[in-house]
């Protein structure tokens, strides 16, 4: 059973915890997950920078021509424009690195009840142009990443190349307080479901409250994917007074 992101030339693993609900139990018969509007998330602060703050610090930190290049973008009035309608399209699905984690599994695995899926994605669809994924990565918990990022000169000067970057930028920064969570996030240029191959789905563990109807019903949802698809649960762990670990069903 993974525990970890497992990246290599060919795949990225990546959890989700979720509660289970008639929402849950149709995205497992139908392949899909939803990729949430930036501004439907959680955290109030998450994904919400002022992008042009962030262009006035980055000028601050910087000098000579680049500095001037991010004052011009600071004036560019036609250019956040532009952002914010990109911005509005695109759509997030987050993911957890760590399987063993007991405040995930509380917090958005309805405490225990829910379950933990495990995608494994090909790379190759992750770089498809009709997946229209934007990026692929995992999240930068630090206070100041765009500021930064934009202080050391940013790859293009397409407005529109540059936009699609910072897009990218913008939605895999977090503050240090949610690092706890490890994070992963898909990014597309589209909000709302995402078909992805049925076989992405690889394992579904249960967590140490979920009813045995649950079970059974998510045992059967999965099951009209035609892909094989590995069952466990958390159990309570030997050796720790609070360790948890998982077991094949």
């Amino acid at each position: 059973m993974s525990e970890q992101q497992s990246v290599g030339a060919a795949t990225f693993d990546y959890f989700k915890f979720k509660p289970v609900t008639c929402h849950l139990i149709d995205s497992l018969a139908r392949s899909t997950i939803w990729c949430a509007q930036p501004s439907k998330l959680n955290d109030p602060f998450d994904c919400q920078i002022n992008l042009k703050d962030s262009f006035s610090r980055a000028a601050v930190k910087s000098s000579g021509a680049h500095k001037k290049w991010l004052e011009q973008f600071c004036r560019d009035g036609k250019f956040f424009e532009m952002w914010e309608k990109l911005f509005k399209q695109v759509g997030v699905c987050s993911f957890s690195l760590n399987l063993y984690n007991s405040l995930m599994w509380s917090h958005y695995a309805d405490e225990h009840k829910g379950v933990c899926l495990l995608y494994r994605f090909a790379e190759k669809f992750l770089i498809d142009p009709t997946s229209k994924i934007i990026g692929v990565d995992e999240v930068h918990y630090e206070p100041d990443v765009l500021t930064d990022w934009l202080a050391n000169d940013p790859p293009t000067d397409d407005p529109y190349e540059l936009s699609v970057e910072l897009t990218k930028i913008y939605l895999m920064a977090k503050a240090p307080d949610w690092s706890y969570e490890s994070e992963a996030r898909i990014v597309r240029f589209d909000h709302g479901l995402f078909a992805i191959p049925p076989d992405s789905l690889i394992q579904v563990c249960f967590g140490l409250r979920t009813p045995e109807a649950d079970v059974a019903r998510i045992k059967k949802a999965t099951a009209r994917r035609g892909s094989q698809v590995q069952f466990c649960q958390i159990v309570r762990g030997k050796g720790k007074d609070f360790g948890i670990t998982a077991v094949e069903l």
